[in-house]
């Protein structure tokens, strides 16, 4: 079969380009939104926002075509959501500004109930037009990874200040998308994948400017070096230590800031490094006023007397703590510090039921989502919950696809079936 003939296949799925089916008409929406939001996610920077909400309004339509019922799993985890949908509202009873907790309780649970559309529906497919979605997701990721990689070479040398601030910032989010779709790649049988998720590798590490997503491809790429039967184990001892660290952070940041700028230390990386650690040691402080329910929900942005007298810490304004263990102790407290690792042990104990590809997948993104969310951007923005939810989606998928070898031949059996 020709190239020309598997793309047929995979976009048509032995269907004429003009059908009445209704089943397959939603499919070949969902083909669509795959197939450009890659792209988009990179040009288009608050894209996720909307996006994820496209994905479960056609994940809503297929469900309904389908007539397909909630399983068990998602079930479950809508209980979840709708739980800890509750815990952010329920901030609004004593924080400082009930509108921002309320306005963060609203986007949790529309961006919960999005995820519940879209897993759902991905779930729900049929393992052919699963397939197929999972190839075009694949070839969108494919455009997205080189617009990425365009973009760090672009602002590396084609433009007046590789530094300057809104290049950063562009860097900072794209680069994120990056790293979620090259572990697909790196996922994948061919080396050709492999060797295009590590020149992105090489090249965010040199030119992207994202101290977050260079720790999350160290940590990534040990995964993937790493056996199949440690890495649960790795897994595992990584956020144990994480949690461990999340528990005690406000404690010890302080006189672990005063000890660093004494020796000097912090001398040889002012940048990210020594400009977090003032940060949350000037945090810290403020935890204590309110160190069991915290402050409430998304009032870190509007905190009012935080930076005091910085020493590397440049901004005039405090948009987060730049960590979500320092945004959670200070807006929800020690109680939120407690839902999160619930929360994070529960991923970690679903993971550990996968093996092979699929659990790489999953435990790749959970680092990655952890990681960055624990260097730069906060939980709360719409583009991250966005992200968040798409690319969950896309793990999904992903790992179902890879979890079933001879996906190219299946296509095609079910596409000479309907062709007949």
């Amino acid at each position: 079969m020709s190239f020309f003939q598997k793309c047929h296949a995979v976009i048509l799925g032995g269907f004429p380009v003009w059908t009445s089916s209704r089943d397959e008409l939603g499919l070949r929406m969902l083909l669509g939104l795959y197939a450009l939001s890659p792209a988009l996610f990179v040009f288009v920077e608050m894209s996720p926002t909307a996006l994820a909400f496209v994905a479960a309004l056609m994940g809503a339509l297929t469900l309904l075509t389908k007539g397909a019922r909630f399983g068990r799993a998602t079930i479950g985890l809508a209980v979840t959501l709708a739980l800890l949908s509750g815990f952010v509202l329920s901030s609004a009873l004593w924080s400082v500004d009930a509108s921002r907790s309320l306005m963060a309780a609203k986007d949790v649970f529309g961006y919960s109930v999005a995820a519940i559309l879209l897993f759902e529906c991905i779930l729900a497919l049929p393992d052919a037009q699963r397939d197929r979605l999972a190839r075009v997701s694949l070839f969108g990721m494919l455009i997205g990874l080189v617009s990425v990689m365009g973009w760090e070479l672009y602002f590396a040398f084609l433009t007046e200040d590789p530094r300057f601030v809104e290049n950063v910032f562009t860097l900072h989010k794209i680069t994120v998308y990056g790293a979620f779709f090259a572990v697909i790649f790196l996922a994948q049988p061919r080396l050709v994948w492999k060797g295009l998720a590590a020149l992105f590798a090489v090249l965010t590490l040199l030119y992207g400017q994202s101290t977050g997503v260079n720790l999350a491809i160290v940590f990534v790429a040990a995964m993937f070096v790493m056996p199949d039967k440690y890495r649960q184990h790795a897994l595992v001892g990584f956020f144990a230590a994480y949690l461990s660290l999340a528990l005690i952070a406000p404690f010890v940041v302080s006189p672990l800031f005063a000890y660093l700028k004494t020796t000097g230390w912090l001398a040889f990386y002012p940048g990210t490094f020594a400009a977090r650690l003032d940060l949350w040691q000037m945090i810290s402080p403020h935890i204590a006023e309110q160190p069991v329910l915290g402050h409430g929900a998304n009032m870190m942005r509007n905190a009012v007397g935080v930076v005091v007298n910085p020493t590397y810490y440049a901004q005039a304004d405090l948009p987060s703590a730049h960590n979500i263990v320092f945004d959670l102790w200070y807006e929800l407290g020690a109680l939120g510090i407690i839902v999160y690792g619930v929360l994070l042990g529960a991923i970690i104990r679903m993971i550990g039921r996968l093996s092979g590809p699929c659990h790489f997948i999953a435990s790749s993104y959970l680092i990655i989502a952890v990681v960055e969310l624990s260097v730069d951007h906060r939980i709360w923005l719409s583009w991250v919950l966005g992200t968040l939810v798409f690319t969950a989606g896309i793990c999904i998928l992903q790992c179902r696809s890879v979890a079933r070898p001879g996906t190219d031949d299946r296509i095609t059996r079910r596409a000479a079936t309907f062709s007949k």
